[in-house]
């Protein structure tokens, strides 16, 4: 509960209802009655916690209604409080009740030691009289088969019992959740015959018994935990009942078993949810009532003294002498506050918001002036000062300065954009021109040997050269396309013109043509026999599939090796991408997407940065998305996914 409540008071999201503050709250008030109930209740007595464990169920209970809505940090921090001091005060009674079971057991072993003090004393006597003992063994033989008449009947009135038991069901079941015994009054209340329950699973048997909750206290029945749970469900005529179930460990022959005790409970339950609804009608109109009454307190007020500020007056001991209606509608005055309020209380319902200090918390009489700026709830910011008239009076002020906040916040964020996009594109600028620089370097330099060699070139050098300054303009191509296509996509200009394609023929022809770049790439296919149509702008998804695959051996070894898949699932069309070469640091895999930037493993490694980010927007485009693991040193994995061409596509296509 104190964990939900952590996390709501935090802002986060629940990933399913059971995880909600409401929820926990819900299990706490029902495990606080288990131990105001019955055998638990007794243990509390005995230990001297009832009162305080009554109060915390009732303080608990009223807290409920608050966590059906949306619950602000404020009253989730102070929840969180309350139930700390709640877990404190139980982890006091568990001592208590443990020091109370020391000394019963204590006193067993008295007894004990007693009756081991008796039984020397009978085997002395046993000693001394053969014939008492003979005596004694006819005597215990005749025992012994009295004994087992005696268990023979116990047992047959025990099944006796069990059978006849017609307002409650018994079912024993094993560690397996196997059923043992199942009695008519299980096929009572389930419509279930022994004959069909014993030697199934419990989870089988009925719907109850397959609820997560359910399986949970029928296994801890069997590791030795007793638990209780009731299950609310309707019955065959469509009428709603409530079924309790009780749930206890059981040793027989050294096997761990356990037993659970099923009761119909709708009368009580009914009358339960008809008492919650009288007290919820009653809470409302306790609540009605106290609004009017602050209604009326306000009007009074505001014909006393009316400002656009939030004011208040107090004397010199901190009481309230009056207070405006800005001050009562600030948040954290309307939240923690009651009617009377003093200057002491009302500080501290500021010391929790942000930019407060100690002096709100440990504000007592005689006062000291203050003036601090709050955050009092999201995007609202108060200045709160607290000033001495005439050295009895004293006067609170509330101003709202949410706008000038807003209006810093907003230069400083709008400051610091423009630091990182002048940083981005100084450091853009820095690398475009040193990837020219390397390419035009090749072109000049393999243009001026041929100049000075000129015919004393033979025939392999001079095809060496040429396809140096062929590689050179390629790349250099490559540099001005990712350029000009970021620029497109910047400025919308960039046309997607779907059809339908075979991505295993497009992939695999992209292949081939990147063969002939990087002869010494060793690429791997795994794709279906079967045609995989996708739709899609074939030139775009070529662009991608291009960069990724030259990034995959780009970023390899000398010997690069790059496995390909193609696969179908649903609806999308799925096509991975997968290297053995440097890797991306785990650190850096969130913003490698990002425009212009490279991991520091690509240090030393021609590249603009541009690819990978032109690659995702066009996959956007798309409808899809490129997901990314990779290791550093040991590889990366990229995935994109496109949707299957449906029959009316591929026929607007044709």
């Amino acid at each position: 509960m104190a964990e939900s409540l952590a996390r709501a008071a935090t802002g986060e999201t629940f990933a399913s209802p059971e995880q909600t503050p409401g929820f926990r709250l819900a299990i706490l008030i029902s495990r606080l009655s288990v131990l105001l109930e019955g055998e638990q209740k007794k243990l509390v007595v005995r230990v001297w916690a009832l009162e305080s464990l009554q109060e915390a169920h009732r303080q608990l209970t009223d807290a409920e209604p608050l966590l059906e809505r949306a619950i602000d940090a404020q009253t989730a921090t102070r929840l969180r409080v309350q139930v700390h001091d709640l877990a404190n005060e139980l982890r006091g009674i568990a001592n208590k009740a443990m020091l109370l079971s020391h000394e019963e057991k204590a006193e067993k072993r008295s007894l004990y030691l007693r009756y081991v003090f008796e039984s020397f004393a009978y085997i002395i006597g046993i000693a001394m009289s053969a014939a008492f003992l003979l005596v004694r063994l006819f005597k215990g033989m005749q025992e012994t088969t009295q004994a087992k008449q005696l268990l023979k009947q116990e047992q047959e009135l025990s099944d006796l019992v069990i059978n006849n038991i017609s307002d409650q069901g018994i079912v024993m079941f094993d560690a397996e959740l196997r059923c043992l015994l199942w009695n008519p009054g299980m096929e009572d209340l389930l419509n279930i015959k022994p004959d069909q329950a014993v030697g199934q699973h419990m989870q089988d048997l009925d719907p109850i018994f397959a609820q997560a909750d359910a399986i949970g206290s029928l296994r801890r029945a069997t590791e030795g935990v007793s638990s209780i749970f009731e299950h609310e469900a309707s019955s065959s005529d469509g009428q709603e009942r409530c079924l309790e179930i009780n749930c206890f460990p059981v040793s027989m022959a050294e096997r761990r078993l356990g037993i659970a005790f099923m009761r119909d409970v709708t009368e009580q339950w009914l009358a339960r949810k008809q008492a919650e609804r009288q007290n919820f009608d009653l809470e409302i109109k306790v609540l009605q009532r106290t609004a009017a009454l602050r209604q009326a307190e306000r009007r009074l007020i505001a014909a006393i003294k009316s400002a656009s500020e939030g004011f208040a007056a107090f004397d010199w001991t901190g009481k309230l002498l009056f207070a405006n209606e800005q001050i009562w509608a600030a948040a954290p005055v309307s939240l923690w506050c009651q009617d009377e309020m003093g200057l002491s209380n009302f500080l501290q319902c500021f010391a929790m918001c942000e930019g407060a200090d100690m002096r709100l918390v440990n504000a007592q009489s005689p006062f000291e002036e203050v003036e601090l700026d709050l955050l009092v709830k999201k995007d609202t910011w108060a200045c709160l000062s607290l000033t001495k008239a005439d050295g009895a009076t004293i006067f609170v002020r509330l101003t709202d300065i949410s706008g000038y906040k807003q209006v810093a916040k907003a230069l400083e964020s709008a400051l610091e954009r423009e630091r990182e996009t002048t940083n981005a594109y100084r450091n853009f600028v820095s690398m475009v021109s040193h990837q020219f620089r390397t390419p035009l370097a090749i072109l000049d330099s393999s243009a001026q040997r041929i100049l000075r060699r000129g015919a004393e070139l033979t025939q392999d050098e001079l095809v060496t050269r040429v396809q140096k300054i062929r590689n050179a303009g390629t790349r250099l191509t490559r540099l001005v396309e990712s350029v000009l296509n970021a620029a497109k996509l910047d400025a919308g200009t960039i046309e997607v013109n779907p059809a339908s394609y075979n991505l295993v023929d497009l992939v695999m022809d992209i292949c081939e043509r990147q063969r002939e770049v990087s002869s010494q790439a060793d690429i791997r296919f795994d794709v279906p026999d079967v045609p995989v149509r996708v739709y899609c702008d074939g030139m775009l998804i070529e662009q991608v599939v291009v960069n990724l695959l030259s990034n995959a051996i780009k970023y390899s070894s000398d010997t690069p090796v790059v496995a390909i898949k193609i696969w179908m699932d649903g609806s999308r069309a799925f096509c991975s991408v997968r290297d053995w070469g440097i890797g991306i640091p785990a650190d850096e895999v969130p913003k490698i997407f990002d425009r212009f930037y490279r991991a520091r493993t690509a240090t030393g490694i021609a590249g603009t940065g541009i690819g990978l980010n032109f690659a995702q927007r066009i996959m956007h485009l798309h409808g899809g998305d490129i997901q990314v693991e990779s290791y550093e040193a040991a590889g990366s994995l990229f995935t994109f996914d496109l949707p299957i061409a449906n029959a009316d596509q591929t026929q607007q296509a044709a």
